[in-house]
């Protein structure tokens, strides 16, 4: 194409050409900077908080109704075939048995509430795993009762607790308070102080006896969701698997005074949580379409410039016969090369910043605040692709404005005084 050929070869800007576009350059480079990291930072908040929860809670719970989003739960029976039925249901990747009890640890100095979790011989057990401090994940099993626990590091930090060390925790039933020792299996850290703070991992069977249930009573089943798979959709085929409504009958109908089942999500159980998180995406946006505007603005600045500079080349051209509209795309072609460079320094520049980050964790939160103890950082790389693409063209296309000028531009004018 003419005007790609002429582009490449058009001359060299003067002094404030020079410097115009070294600075549209730098906040083209800039701003995709920023836009990679902060998407980045938000991918990473999503990811691992939404896994992080996940792991905690399971991606979807399915228990009397009433008692999905409640720390306690009623008890229900366990039936193997409709657990068999369940886990071929399309993006099921595990269900398993669960049951909790609330508490309390005393120790020397202070009262801990906290949420004692069953784990079954069944449970999945690599998310506490890959946040595993110190010790060993203990083999529960149907048929003996273990007293051994797994407590989070911030729990043993409060209480003065070590491995091997043996707790007493306190619970309330119908029959009155309930006591239980315990022994640290192993310490977990999950970053997570919501759920560190109160959460704390032992035999399913202790918990069933706690709570006054038999050997074949549960809280409940969780649902693990496969990788890819949307978690409301996975719920909703769940429901229609079991020919509900979302609370549907078990046990007996409901001529008979049956109890109804309930299938909830993660998201609908900790509301608060994947709120804040749809906050941040929208923060992101918003910093993407400013980051946008400045890249546009500076660069239009420059091509201007640039095109002031060019009057006389461009009066040459129209003379020879170069519609206005040619003329246009040579200029747009230029910027097109300038904001390609500030898109490759940019992408240098924030990509470096995220895996630095990702790697070290050197900037740091406040755990309190933010449930983290360290910014997380995710790098999705066709989200990089795009956003190159989605910045070259925005800004390309912006650049019609500036360059418009070029129509005003008499031939005669602009080669007299060249």
């Amino acid at each position: 194409m003419i005007e790609t050929f002429i582009a490449s070869r058009l001359g060299a800007p003067g002094r404030k050409g020079k410097i115009m576009l070294r600075v549209a350059t730098f906040c083209v480079a800039v701003s995709v900077a920023v836009m990679l990291v902060a998407l980045g930072v938000v991918n990473g908040f999503r990811g691992t908080i939404g896994d992080k929860v996940a792991g905690f809670a399971a991606d979807i719970r399915v228990a009397a109704a009433g008692g999905g989003g409640a720390y306690e739960t009623r008890p229900v029976e366990v039936d193997s075939a409709w657990m068999a039925e369940l886990a071929e249901v399309e993006g099921v990747a595990r269900i398993q048995r669960f049951a909790t009890k609330t508490g309390v640890i005393r120790g020397e100095e202070t009262i801990q509430g906290i949420v004692l979790r069953g784990l079954a011989a069944e449970s999945d057990t690599m998310f506490l795993h890959a946040q595993l401090v110190a010790g060993r994940i203990p083999v529960y099993t149907d048929r003996v009762r273990s007293r051994e626990a797994v407590v989070s590091q911030r729990l043993c930090d409060e209480l003065g607790l070590g491995m091997g060390d043996r707790f007493e925790a306190l619970f309330m039933g119908d029959g009155g308070t309930r006591r239980d020792r315990f022994r640290v299996a192993a310490i977990y850290d999950s970053g997570m102080e919501e759920f560190d703070r109160a959460t704390v991992f032992c035999d399913m069977g202790v918990v069933q006896r706690l709570n006054g249930w038999r050997s074949g009573e549960v809280g409940g089943y969780e649902v693990a969701v496969a990788p890819g798979c949307d978690r409301s959709a996975v719920a909703e085929a769940l429901t229609e698997a079991v020919g509900g409504d979302g609370a549907f009958w078990f046990g007996w109908g409901e001529e008979e005074g049956g109890e109804r089942w309930e299938v909830t999500t993660v998201e609908e159980r900790y509301p608060q949580i994947f709120d804040w998180l749809e906050m941040l995406g929208l923060n992101t946006t918003l910093v993407i379409v400013i980051m946008l505007v400045v890249a546009v603005v500076n660069m239009a600045s420059g091509v201007l410039i640039v095109v002031l500079e060019q009057t006389g080349t461009i009066g040459i051209l129209k003379a020879l016969g170069m519609r206005n509209g040619t003329l246009q795309r040579i200029f747009v072609l230029r910027s097109a090369g300038i904001t390609l460079r500030g898109l490759l320094w940019g992408d240098a520049v924030g990509l470096a910043l995220c895996l630095l980050q990702q790697y070290t964790g050197c900037v740091t939160l406040d755990p309190e605040s933010y449930m983290m103890a360290t910014v997380p950082v995710r790098i999705d790389w066709m989200q990089a692709v795009w956003l190159n693409l989605g910045t070259l063209a925005v800004v390309t296309a912006a650049m019609g404005l500036p360059t418009a000028i070029i129509a005003r531009i008499s031939p005669e004018k602009s080669i007299r005084f060249r």
